[in-house]
């Protein structure tokens, strides 16, 4: 009975920290979409036009803004010049294998060196993955400028 507990628990945790790492996958796949959506149909609009339509096809996409950091909205970059366009934006999601750290700082900091017990292994099993979505108008659709 204690072998098959086991065995349940360690691949519950696998498929839950499997579907973790593919939901940050899937919301990096989504703004990627979004943002090539933009670049090839918006290419001659203005930043606050494009801003505007991202949240609209957010919002058509079911896309939360739960679902990225605050890093995402932070490092958005949309550049816009004649007929073209260029949008990014880079964050990072950390997942937590055996869950958060305990004793941390309110905003989630910590030293790795002052932890103890079983924050030692929490910190050392946490997968970082960085993401850079990132959009440019295909430049063969760009017009000449007189």
């Amino acid at each position: 009975m204690f072998k098959f507990l086991f065995w349940l628990a360690l691949s519950g945790a696998v498929l839950w920290n499997g579907f973790l790492g593919f939901k940050a996958y899937y919301n990096n796949w989504q703004a990627e979409d979004v943002f090539t959506l933009l670049v090839d149909t918006k290419a001659s609009a203005s930043e606050a036009e494009i801003r505007i339509r991202m949240k609209k096809l957010f919002e058509l996409k079911y896309i939360s803004n739960k679902d990225y950091p605050e890093a995402f909205f932070d490092n958005l970059r949309i550049k816009t010049s004649g007929s073209a366009v260029e949008i990014s934006s880079h964050y990072q999601v950390t997942l937590w294998p055996l869950g958060r750290i305990e004793h941390s700082d309110k905003d989630g900091s910590y030293y790795p060196d002052e932890l103890q017990g079983l924050d030692i292994l929490r910190d050392k099993l946490r997968i970082d993955l960085a993401f850079e979505p990132y959009a440019i108008t295909d430049p063969s659709l760009i017009q000449d400028m007189p």
